[in-house]
């Protein structure tokens, strides 16, 4: 992304209002012709909001020697006489500094991930954090100086967070917002239902921290589930290319398994999805997980005409 010469003049502006509004010396004429800037066009309410954001984060940054004047700006901060303090040459040391990080934020680049069905990918981002991506899984990764953004388009992904103090660690998958505590987690994202578990430390959904050992669900309509108990073999079985089940509806084992192989299931009979399976299987091997079932259970799977299509019945006596 590039800088846009006027999108910058417009910041510079707004970050000349925003300390001359604060000052003791701010007039009832400047604060009329402030009013006229800032409703003359949405461009310079937009400004303003920026503006207004990077004050806010200045004092969480960390000391970064590459930004010309920060450190100077950082130690400069608006009491209740700013305009003396800062005087001109102050005020144009600020707002270079607020404009340098802003057009980093605005530059921060975003990279995409795909994994198809039955891929799966490890990625090391450039903070010393991993994402294991399972099967079918999309996300986008945004890294900047002032915070880490991931969001989880679609499928599964485990992150392995290196904390940082100062620069957060937030995922956004369909309505959650799953914000890190120094943490190992899970996410899976379905057609806007989203289970989140904690394999280590702690995380904060929508705000609320949820510890290690939990797991949260959500379903539209029904919102986020209370925090259950997890299972983090079952959980992490993906990483190593199993699937575990405990006494798992043959719907749900079916629903999974069309996740990693491009397979269709249908059942001759209601009755036979509420069969529940357990047991321990390779996730790449779809002909020995269905000639285990029929050995295990007393369904028969059938191979139908149309490519890719399996049906499921009981087994005849």
């Amino acid at each position: 992304m590039t800088s846009d010469p006027q999108d910058e003049r417009l910041l510079k502006q707004a970050l000349e209002w925003f300390f001359l509004l604060q000052s003791e010396n701010c007039t009832d004429e400047n604060r009329q012709q402030f009013s006229r800037w800032y409703y003359k066009n949405t461009a310079n309410q937009a400004a303003y909001a920026h503006a207004e954001r990077l004050w806010s984060e200045l004092n969480q940054l960390k000391e970064k020697t590459s930004i010309p004047g920060l450190k100077e700006a950082r130690l400069i901060r608006p009491k209740r006489s700013p305009a003396r303090a800062l005087g001109l040459a102050a005020l144009t040391l600020v707002a270079s500094a607020l404009i340098s990080i802003g057009w980093m934020e605005y530059n921060a680049e975003t990279v995409t991930y795909v994994t198809r069905t039955g891929e799966q990918q490890t990625v090391t981002l450039i903070d010393g954090s991993s994402i294991d991506l399972n099967t079918a899984t999309c996300l986008q990764v945004r890294i900047s100086l002032l915070q880490r953004h991931i969001i989880l388009d679609a499928g599964e992904a485990i992150f392995d967070v290196h904390h940082e103090w100062l620069r957060s660690f937030n995922v956004k998958a369909g309505n959650l917002t799953i914000h890190d505590i120094g943490t190992r987690f899970n996410v899976r994202l379905h057609n806007d239902a989203v289970s989140v578990a904690v394999l280590q430390g702690a995380v904060e959904i929508n705000g609320e921290r949820m510890d290690e050992g939990y797991q949260r669900n959500y379903q539209p309509g029904t919102g986020l589930s209370h925090s259950q108990p997890v299972d983090a073999e079952q959980i992490e079985a993906w990483r190593h290319g199993r699937l575990i089940f405990r006494q798992s509806p043959l719907r749900e084992v079916v629903a999974e398994l069309e996740r990693y192989h491009s397979v269709r299931f249908l059942f001759a009979d209601p009755s036979v999805a509420r069969e529940t399976l357990s047991g321990t299987f390779d996730s790449s091997d779809l002909d020995l997980f269905l000639a285990s079932v029929e050995k295990i259970l007393p369904v028969k799977v059938e191979h139908l005409p149309q490519e890719q299509v399996f049906l499921l019945d009981w087994a005849r006596k």
